[in-house]
């Protein structure tokens, strides 16, 4: 990253990406996937200044930063997945299994913690040595386990492996028909994608230049300048979609307000509200069948009220409760049973037009009669009665 720009660049950015970090951090009432989202920015806001600090001119007067970045890169892919994971499940808590997926993070800090104690003149003479065999990947045995490129291999596996991980989660939640409503919008459609993006470029690059070409002597500078592009990616998609920062619209956007668990009483009191509603609907039932109300084309839930002393409100719930259909459609329902009823008389259909028939069941006009009868019968009722006459 020798060539990224001056030290107000890396401030700035490093700088943004620790303010973004501990406004998710520490925000009150932050759900899982804003902490996620939080370690990363705080992660960035370090592998940025580490990286000013590792360029060329600057890395022998300051030694302290070699080789803390390559753990950090086991961090990346876990904290992705997670990321994606927790967006689709906000309202999960955070389980502690997940903190298996850094185990080889802590595998390799514990590797370079020799180096990391050893004195800075021990870090700068590693350095140099470094330098003079012109590869990044030169290690002394005293202070490293594992050949570098080894670790390079196990991080793109797990890049891969959590890459696929997260287009399989993906691809589930699109699948899910409560989801639908937000692919319509896209906000969390392309926010996602996003992330599919740089990732996937991060594991070509790794995959290209450390395995298909075998170039030992490369360095990840390219990576660098990716984790920058996607900050930035997510500064301009929060900066554009700023109630993204307010995680308990994410969580309710995302699954819906889910209702507070009702008491023992609520509960009681609920059940006797069904049974009230329940014997309305009954009563409405009774009503209809011994006065032929419903034969009124000006019939509505207000009306009805007023003439059984019934809240109209309660009576369309009752409907609704009882029978799952609108009070409209149950209104249409008895018409269309009368219509039926008068059928068995063979003159019925011979003496009467649509429209005189439409007219004596109650509906007010020729239109409201067919898509009452279309949406009943499935058909029109021209149709219907010509089936019948046949």
């Amino acid at each position: 990253m020798s060539n990224v720009g001056p030290l107000y660049a890396f401030s700035l950015v490093s700088s943004l990406c620790l303010l973004f970090g501990l406004n998710f951090l520490f925000r009150k009432g932050n759900l899982v996937v804003a902490k996620v989202l939080a370690v990363q920015f705080l992660l960035l806001a370090y592998l940025v200044v580490a990286a000013y600090f590792l360029m060329p001119e600057n890395i022998i007067e300051t030694p302290y930063f070699f080789r803390t970045l390559a753990p950090l890169f086991y961090a990346l892919p876990p904290l992705n997945f997670l990321f994606m994971w927790y967006l689709f499940n906000p309202k999960v808590k955070f389980n502690p299994k997940h903190l298996l997926f850094f185990i080889p993070l802590l595998i390799q800090l514990i590797e370079n913690t020799p180096f990391y104690l050893s004195s800075k003149a021990t870090k700068i003479a590693e350095i140099r040595w470094m330098h003079k065999q012109g590869d990044y990947f030169a290690f002394s045995e005293q202070f490293m386990w594992f050949d570098p490129l080894y670790h390079v291999y196990a991080k793109f596996a797990m890049y891969l492996i959590f890459y696929m991980a997260m287009v399989y989660y993906y691809a589930r939640f699109r699948c899910a028909k409560q989801n639908q409503i937000l692919f319509k919008k896209g906000i969390f459609h392309y926010w996602i994608i996003g992330v599919f993006v740089f990732r996937i470029c991060t594991i070509y690059y790794i995959w290209y230049t450390f395995i298909y070409t075998d170039n030992a002597k490369a360095s990840f500078i390219p990576v660098d300048y990716l984790l920058i592009a996607e900050f930035v990616f997510h500064l301009f998609y929060l900066s554009v979609n700023p109630k993204l920062l307010d995680v308990h619209i994410l969580a309710e956007q995302l699954k819906g307000r889910e209702p507070e668990p009702k008491t023992e009483q609520e509960l009681v009191r609920a059940e006797k509200e069904d049974e009230r509603l329940f014997a309305l609907a009954d009563k409405v039932e009774e009503y209809f069948k011994t006065t032929e109300v419903f034969l009124n084309s000006q019939l509505s839930a207000e009306l009805l009220g007023s003439l059984t002393g019934h809240p109209h409100r309660m009576i369309g719930q009752a409907i609704k409760l009882k029978h799952n259909i609108s009070f409209r459609d149950f209104l249409n329902n008895y018409r269309i049973a009368y219509i039926e009823a008068q059928m068995a008389d063979p003159n019925f259909l011979a003496k009467s037009s649509i429209e005189a028939i439409a007219e004596a069941s109650g509906f007010g006009s020729r239109q409201s009669f067919y898509t009452a009868f279309r949406k009943a019968k499935g058909c029109t009722p021209k149709e219907y009665f010509s089936s019948r006459i046949g």
